[in-house]
């Protein structure tokens, strides 16, 4: 089963992607985006919304892969259209990336004509004179730095910035058609890495080179998808989160090392992250090295680990809260007998970042509507023997769940 899966999909491997349709967000869907913030905005007195988070502006206006040491500042007024208060280091950037305007820029030097050098100054001047009477303003605090959110404090009165993380996560919660597209091609990626990855996975191995083999994979993949597009960058992805043998498979975020794999263990591999034009999803999967079987205990772990997830998965429908898919996967893990091998959540709300806000854990009462998108990845971790997670990325449908990673494979090892 899994061989043939593995041969359709290296012969998807080479089909050129410039024949299949990828639609990324219009102008259209940026506006709708913009005008349902909007709308909210109003709802919540909030004047103006300054974001600097990047899945925040990529959203908005579709400015991607520019670094972040420097705040760029995405400015939504209550009506009309964005604009951006840059340091002039990026000013030409955005505009080769992006139809929405520069409007403001700061500078790290002195002109003959004085210019803002600070980018809360060029915030609190340019906001001055196009919302000069604006008393609530709106700031991601959980993606600005916490320095940058003081400076902008200071430059504006502490008494007018607001916490606008909830609302912006609400807008992020369902996922519009084209976004879902997009992340159809974060899939597409992994199905590569995947491949890349089982090729080369033996005993004697160290983890690097798998982890080397899934980032290649990952590039070559997103660079066919851009066909050539001077503007965007095909490295999608940093650490691989990857581990083998009992003691760093009993950890869930174990970073591909030196370690050598050896003959009848795990190498539990997390495919998570941004993959493809920001949009993130979540996959993950364990690799039997060698020929040798799996340790009786070792088996266990895996088996439960799969059957949790089929049992969140089963619950995932409109109406049912994230607390109950957490619970489903939580009761079938506690069947194993271990003492308390939880390391983390049942999954999260993924898509337009790598966190949308959703959690699915432990009481919560959000209730699952079509077109949010999360991961299910839950897992035992039992010190002495190992741990073992399946995850994929699953999109919430009017009629229940379609899981968008390649579910079928790398179940049965």
């Amino acid at each position: 089963m899994e061989e043939k899966m593995l041969t359709k999909l290296e012969d998807a491997m080479r089909e050129n992607p410039t024949n299949l349709k990828l639609n990324f967000p219009s102008d259209a869907d940026y506006k709708k985006r913009i005008a349902r913030a909007q709308a909210v905005m109003s709802q919540d007195g909030i004047d103006v919304l300054a974001l600097s988070g990047f899945d925040y502006l990529r959203f908005f206006t579709g400015l991607n892969g520019l670094p972040v040491g420097r705040p760029i500042w995405m400015i939504l007024l209550q009506d009309g259209s964005p604009s951006f208060v840059s340091p002039r280091s990026e000013a030409k950037e955005i505009r080769a990336r992006c139809a929405t305007p520069v409007a403001a820029e700061w500078v790290e030097w002195e002109e003959p004509i004085p210019a803002p050098m600070t980018h809360q100054d060029a915030l609190a001047r340019y906001l001055s004179e196009v919302a000069p009477q604006a008393r609530t303003i709106g700031v991601d605090f959980n993606s600005t730095w916490a320095l940058n959110i003081e400076l902008v404090k200071q430059a504006l009165g502490a008494e007018r910035i607001k916490d606008a993380t909830a609302l912006l996560r609400g807008l992020l919660a369902i996922k519009d058609p084209v976004a879902i597209d997009v992340i159809r091609r974060s899939t597409d990626i992994v199905s590569h890495q995947f491949i890349a990855c089982h090729e080369i996975i033996a005993p004697g191995v160290p983890e690097w080179e798998v982890a080397l083999a899934s980032f290649n994979a990952a590039t070559k993949r997103s660079a066919e998808w851009w066909d050539g597009d001077e503007e965007q960058s095909p490295f999608v992805q940093g650490m691989q989160m990857m581990g083998s043998g009992h003691q760093r498979t009993a950890r869930c975020h174990s970073a591909g090392g030196g370690r050598r794999m050896q003959d009848g263990e795990i190498l539990q591999i997390c495919f998570c992250g941004p993959s493809f034009f920001g949009h993130a999803i979540g996959y993950d999967r364990p690799f039997h090295i060698g020929s040798k079987p799996l340790p009786t205990d070792l088996r266990k772990v895996v088996d439960v680990a799969r059957a949790a997830q089929e049992a969140a998965l089963a619950k995932v429908r409109p109406g049912v809260t994230a607390g109950e898919v957490h619970a489903a996967a939580v009761e079938t893990i506690e069947r194993g007998g271990w003492n308390n091998p939880f390391l983390h959540r049942t999954g999260r709300g993924i898509g337009y970042s790598d966190f949308d806000g959703l959690e699915l854990k432990a009481g919560s009462q959000t209730v699952l509507e079509p077109g949010m998108v999360m991961t299910i990845e839950p897992a035992p971790y039992v010190d002495g023997i190992g741990g073992a997670r399946f995850g994929d990325t699953v999109l919430v449908t009017e009629s229940g769940h379609e899981v968008l990673t390649p579910f079928h494979l790398g179940r049965d090892i």
